[in-house]
């Protein structure tokens, strides 16, 4: 049986799975989980209006890993989830919409004065 026959359904089932972060979470990077929750969070953000990103808000993220320690892979992995769960949040949100409730909406500004101002620290 070709791999590619096992892989597709799995690949599948993960781009669909919410939150998408958790497809690309791992002990052994936890950068890349930081970087897809944050895609996660701006995505829903801006779906629910709660608040929009800095233009240089994925620099500051990945300067914030930097000052973690990470290595030259850790942080090409980080920005690489970022991209990748960003691209499919907002196909997911074009192809199948989901509302925001008040509590959601607020919970989500919250969130996003932390991340504007640079504090990656909670994610």
């Amino acid at each position: 049986m070709p791999a590619s026959v096992v892989v597709r359904p799995l690949a599948l089932a993960c781009l669909l799975a919410l939150p998408l972060g958790a497809c690309v979470q791992s002990s052994a990077n936890p950068g890349a989980g930081r970087g897809a929750e944050l895609a996660s969070l701006v995505s829903r953000s801006i779906a629910c209006q709660a608040g929009y990103p800095r233009a240089s808000t994925l620099e500051r993220f990945i300067a914030s890993e930097r000052e973690r320690g990470a290595t030259p892979d850790q942080i090409a992995s980080a920005r690489s989830a970022y991209v990748t769960v960003s691209e499919a949040e907002t196909i997911n949100q074009d192809i199948r919409p989901q509302a925001c409730t008040p509590e959601e909406r607020a919970a989500l500004k919250e969130r996003m004065v932390r991340v504007r101002a640079g504090r990656f620290d909670a994610l």
